[in-house]
């Protein structure tokens, strides 16, 4: 059995040797390298651009500005079904005569060496003339507001109406109100983005190094605007160091190096540096959220009422507005409410695009809605924990419609004890058990946040596997992998179906020339659509396998046996063949007859090889899981220690307890960041003020308190054949909202620790120390 063991990741072998190959490594013949050229203002005309100068530099090959690319070049599109028409807010891959955040690309320059490149961007001339910058959406929706793009700064509004939201506001016993605000901030994954474009222009034949996530979507998007045909293009996903969301999105980028290698003929390489990381990546979060919550006499949440507005940036990029449409889709959390209203607005201001981030719209969501259930458990002088149990969604009343959708998707809870988690995981943690509430002047709090994530989301994943002669298995997946461990989880169902050992599988994936079509990573995804297309796959090979051997040995397939890689043959103590000498039965040209009429249907001479393309569910899978923490806070400083971290969850059915452990406590620690320290913060004029490491803090393991999963394999999906649900958002999910309610706790505060990052001048802000923060 393979399915359910703590295997360690086959994958960490070669990165602990330093074999891993990341963009970076790759070179080829010829090569050159590339710069981008990116605006310095917020917003700015373009005026007159010189580049005589900086293309007699020594070693420059070409530079090339919006007036290069093809006549007619159509934007960037959008990926993801929105809300509206969206296409006026779509970005260019070039600016033409307006730049509309710090970081567009302007001019692509190409030269012997990235140094050479940067040092002739030094020598172009743009004459700008600047505009008033709107860095907020207050500013955007003013009157009077100048508009970013021709339509108007408010590029899309819809909502949901459910219920008789006013009617249980009026007969509430009880109600709370407040506005939250969730900061703007990014993944950064260790290696920042990159590729490596080769053309073969004798073949017509494009290969790019460097795509990630959604690698097939990507080509497709690329042939469309290069005008070639998707078989004419290749990429290749190499080692990535991680993604979390942000990473292998259709940038600017991905269109622009393929496009200078077919220009010069030659091979070109584009590597990030950090600083272009920060202006350049999709940005996430910054939203606000105006919440009412109500309740009746018993304590029964009867409605929510919401307001949302969300910061898309400059540009529309290939998300959508995904990220405010999960957020209000799914504001209403695990509760059992059929009153729900919320308005969400879409609004441009001059700063970086917005794209998704880990628990995209889920983090933001549970933050506003899990602080405002605290304030009216207060209210109401009841536990919190106890409020939250009486209102949980029940077993008996799965699937749960929400009543509403996000990307034209019903937003449903297709399975789960919501309540038996829920007692298990406060019996686990001591939710009741008396605690000290001060420790040598520093005050302690407790938090607790309970949620639902989504996963398993997306139209389908593909997977081939090939048996070769020796029996040695290869498994060719759609999807792609950023560093979670999808070489090891796709073996290890492999081998627990094929009986062959892991050694003896190999993974690959992220290439669009090893199988035709392929869905992706992202939303949690690979483990329930990846998974159960290699699930599926495998019982393909089992049953090929042992209708030939049938059909060879005229023996009935219900007497045969798939065990330990070959075929026996009832309880005989010698295999009849293994499944390598099964593929060289199945060789094209094989002149062997196999006939058997209690074989059925005999496979075609085509090699022990399957393709299984897994269809997705409208609903995914959902994950239930209560968060809770104990922080100390100092009165004076505002400091706060986390001085545990609890987090428990039902997935269903664990394909590697370890991984998934790994995936909800790393998850964890990237959600203390965005509940304490990371921000990208601008100023009135546009300009990032916090784009390097110097000044935009992240979490280290100094900052990591002891954290415990808790995990559950109570309620198997009934979605997929394997049970399994997607872990790898749960972790960050509900930090904001769980350490937001532990500091409150501790402290008394009764309004205030509204607005992440949660820093100590906000802390103390709340107990009424110091300005508006």
């Amino acid at each position: 059995m393979a399915i359910g063991k703590p295997v360690v990741r086959v994958e960490d072998e070669r990165f602990l040797r330093g074999e891993g190959r990341f963009t970076a490594d790759y070179t080829l013949p010829f090569m050159l390298e590339a710069h981008i050229l990116r605006s310095p203002h917020a917003h700015a005309r373009i005026g007159l651009v010189g580049l005589d100068e900086a293309l007699a530099l020594k070693g420059v090959h070409a530079i090339f500005t919006n007036v290069d690319l093809p006549e007619g070049l159509p934007p960037i599109q959008c990926r993801i079904p929105t809300h509206g028409d969206l296409s006026p807010y779509l970005q260019h891959p070039l600016a033409r005569d307006t730049v509309r955040y710090v970081g567009e690309p302007i001019a692509v320059i190409v030269a012997d060496t990235r140094a050479i490149a940067e040092d002739a961007a030094e020598l172009i001339e743009i004459e700008f003339d600047p505009l008033p910058a709107i860095t907020s959406p207050q500013q955007a929706t003013a009157d009077g507001a100048a508009p970013i793009h021709a339509p108007g700064n408010l590029a899309g509004r819809w909502g949901f109406d459910l219920g008789d939201v006013a009617g249980a506001l009026k007969a509430a016993a009880f109600t709370a109100s407040d506005s939250f605000s969730i900061q703007r901030h990014s993944a950064m994954p260790m290696e920042t983005r990159g590729l490596l474009a080769s053309y073969d222009a004798g073949r017509n034949l494009l290969d790019i190094y460097g795509p990630t996530k959604v690698v097939h979507t990507n080509r497709n998007m690329l042939a469309a605007m290069l005008g070639m045909g998707e078989a004419e293009i290749r990429m290749i996903e190499p080692d990535v160091g991680g993604s979390f969301g942000a990473r292998g999105e259709f940038y600017p980028e991905d269109y622009l190096i393929p496009f200078a290698s077919i220009r010069l003929k030659r091979p070109v390489r584009w590597i990030e540096d950090r600083v272009e990381h920060f202006a350049a990546i999709n940005h996430s979060r910054d939203c606000t959220f105006d919440v009412n919550v109500c309740a009746d006499k018993d304590g029964i949440i009867t409605a929510f009422d919401v307001k949302l507005v969300t910061d898309m940036g400059s540009y529309i990029r290939t998300h959508g507005d995904v990220v405010p449409s999960h957020a209000a889709a799914s504001f209403p959390g695990p509760y059992r409410v059929r009153n729900y209203r919320v308005d969400a607005m879409t609004v441009m201001t001059n700063k970086t695009p917005t794209g998704t981030y880990r628990a995209p719209g889920m983090f933001e969501a549970n933050f506003a809605r899990e602080r405002i259930l605290d304030r009216l458990a207060d209210k109401m002088g009841i536990d919190r924990a106890e409020l939250r149990s009486r209102n949980l969604i029940r077993p008996e009343q799965m699937p749960w419609h929400v009543g509403t959708e996000s990307v034209k998707r019903p937003t449903i809870f297709d399975s789960g004890d919501f309540p038996l988690i829920m007692d298990r995981a406060l019996q686990a943690y001591g939710w009741s058990a008396p605690f000290e509430r001060e420790a040598d002047g520093w005050k302690r709090g407790r938090g607790i946040c309970v949620l639902v994530e989504p996963s398993g989301l997306g139209p389908f994943e593909g997977v081939r596997i090939e048996v070769d002669q020796h029996g040695k298995v290869q498994i060719f997946s759609g999807s792609s992998n950023q560093g979670q461990g999808h070489e090891t989880v796709l073996a290890q169902i492999a081998s627990e179906t094929l009986t062959v050992p892991m050694d003896r599988i190999r993974v690959r994936h992220g290439d669009t020339g090893i199988i035709t079509f392929g869905g992706g990573t992202y939303a949690s995804r690979t483990a329930i659509m990846g998974g159960n297309a290699v699930h599926s796959a495998s019982v393909g090979v089992r049953e090929k396998a042992l209708k030939a051997v049938a059909g060879k040995f005229g023996i009935a397939v219900e007497e045969l046996d798939l065990r330990e890689g070959a075929i026996w043959h009832g309880r005989k103590n010698e295999p009849l063949v293994t499944l390598g000498g099964i593929a060289r039965m199945l060789m094209p040209g094989n002149q062997e007859i196999l006939t058997s009429p209690s074989a059925g249907n005999i496979p075609d001479n085509d090699g022990l090889v399957v393709t299984s393309y897994v269809r997705g569910v409208p609903s995914g899978a959902a994950v239930f899981a209560v968060h809770m923490a104990d922080v100390l806070v100092d009165p004076e400083t505002g400091e706060t220690k986390v001085e545990r971290y609890f987090v428990a969850c039902d997935v269903g059915r664990q394909l590697n307890p370890l991984i998934v452990e790994g995936q909800i406590v790393g998850g964890v620690v990237q959600g203390l960041g965005g509940a304490f320290l990371e921000e990208l913060a601008y100023n009135e004029d546009g300009q990032l003020t916090t784009g390097t490491f110097a000044d935009y803090l992240m979490p280290n393991v100094y900052d990591a308190p002891p954290i415990t999963a808790l995990v559950f394999e109570e309620s198997p999906a009934p979605t997929n054949v394997l049970g399994v649900k997607g872990v790898g958002e749960v972790g960050p999910s509900g930090v904001g909202a769980t350490i937001g309610n532990a500091i409150a706790n501790a402290l008394g505060a009764v309004s205030g620790l509204n607005k992440l990052p949660l820093t100590p001048e906000r802390v103390l802000h709340s107990i009424g120390f110091g300005g508006q923060v």
